[in-house]
């Protein structure tokens, strides 16, 4: 077996590198409106040139399936899916999927929501929570949330690979997340700088969890999902996912697999959530407009707090789980075959959703919805396309 190469959730730091350095086509389907309140707008021309980029870049990439979506603020304008899941059967709209990255702004938007409360300040050492972790006297939840901590990503240690390959259905614990974290020394000192590290993800949610007394899978479900009615996504700690099943596949061990049912935990409060393209259409545009967060909340949560470290500049930077790339926010998660991205555009409301899933030629070292997304923002914002 070749050794497998692979990208992982890496979408943050991957796309600032780069940036700084159907079944049928559908319309207004009551069935694929998702949560919270939506109309439709009348079928536009650009619909037909949005399934000719997907239906494309499908045969450009060799990938198996797509499910795809546009709005314009609250109004649909279309939804669509493309390909076959499991191979050879239709794929439709509402299939369960793979969250990933959409996932950490809402740890963001919790952590927010408890500092107003008094429960988790923002700026408050960690170690009230988790004394004995290293260096928790000098870390904070607004350093997790931001990937300022300099904590080394377990997800590029070796060992994790090794492990994870090994058995990518068995999961892993915070724990063991945790030893493989501080297996390796830190990269700078808190704050100091930056770097994307799903540690601080599986740290910040464990921190949340012990400050409240409450799981995080209740915490994202009373404080996100219930209040933006997204009925169909749910906090997972096991493979199991729902029918109807966008399947995951992917060639990154060397052999085209179906790797669906590969443990999401291995990616603990990092992407351990399933949701349909609809719910993450719903969150996307609840949180680019700050639905669940005062006005001085958001005014937080999108400055550009992270400029001046590292590569980050005041017009592309990472902040509280979100990618800000001029006007463009951008979210590009990547697990077990699946690779999505989700754009909005803050100046004409604009809403861009992909998710896909690989065919065995596809180069699973990358994330091969963006390109879709980015052709998509391309059509219809052609004065700023999204500079990924």
């Amino acid at each position: 077996m070749s050794k497998p190469t692979h990208r992982w959730m890496r979408g943050a730091s991957a796309a600032l590198a780069v940036a700084i350095g159907f079944a049928t086509l559908s319309c207004g389907s009551d069935d694929t409106s998702g949560g919270g309140t939506e109309s439709t707008v009348p079928e536009s021309p650009d619909v037909a040139k949005i399934e000719q980029i997907v239906q494309g870049k499908m045969t450009e990439l060799d990938l198996s399936s797509a499910v795809f979506g546009v709005w314009r603020g609250d109004e649909q304008v279309t939804v669509g899916a493309l390909g076959g899941s499991p191979i050879g059967v239709p794929a439709t709209p509402d299939m369960q999927l793979r969250v990933g990255q959409p996932m950490e702004p809402m740890l963001s938007t919790v952590l927010l929501q408890l500092d107003k409360d008094g429960v988790v300040p923002l700026d408050k050492p960690i170690a009230e929570w988790v004394p004995d972790f290293p260096r928790a006297d000098k870390i904070t939840p607004r350093m997790l949330a931001n990937s300022t901590t300099g904590i080394a990503d377990y997800v590029t240690d070796p060992e994790f690979l090794k492990q994870f390959y090994a058995n990518p259905m068995a999961g892993f614990t915070a724990q063991q997340i945790f030893d493989l974290a501080n297996a390796r020394p830190p990269l700078f000192e808190p704050g100091t700088n930056w770097a994307y590290a799903h540690s601080d993800l599986c740290l910040l949610g464990v921190v949340l969890e012990k400050a409240t007394g409450t799981t995080l899978h209740d915490l994202i479900q009373q404080r996100i999902l219930d209040p933006l009615g997204m009925n169909d996504s749910v906090v997972v700690l096991t493979p199991q996912m729902t029918e109807p099943t966008l399947h995951g596949y992917t060639n990154e061990r060397g052999v085209f697999e179906d790797s669906t049912f590969w443990n999401p935990t291995a990616f603990l409060n990092s992407g351990n959530m399933n949701s349909t393209l609809a719910d993450v259409s719903v969150w996307v545009r609840a949180l680019a407009a700050g639905k669940l967060l005062s006005e001085e909340q958001f005014k937080e949560m999108m400055a550009p707090s992270t400029a001046g470290l590292g590569p980050m500049t005041a017009q592309k930077y990472f902040a509280f789980g979100v990618v800000h790339i001029d006007d463009w926010l951008y979210m590009n998660p990547a697990f077990g075959g699946y690779n999505g991205v989700a754009f909005y555009d803050t100046k004409t409301d604009t809403t861009i959703v992909v998710y896909c899933t690989l065919g065995p030629k596809a180069n699973s070292d990358t994330n091969n919805a963006v390109p879709i997304g980015k052709d998509i923002g391309a059509l219809l914002v052609p004065d700023r396309p999204p500079n990924v």
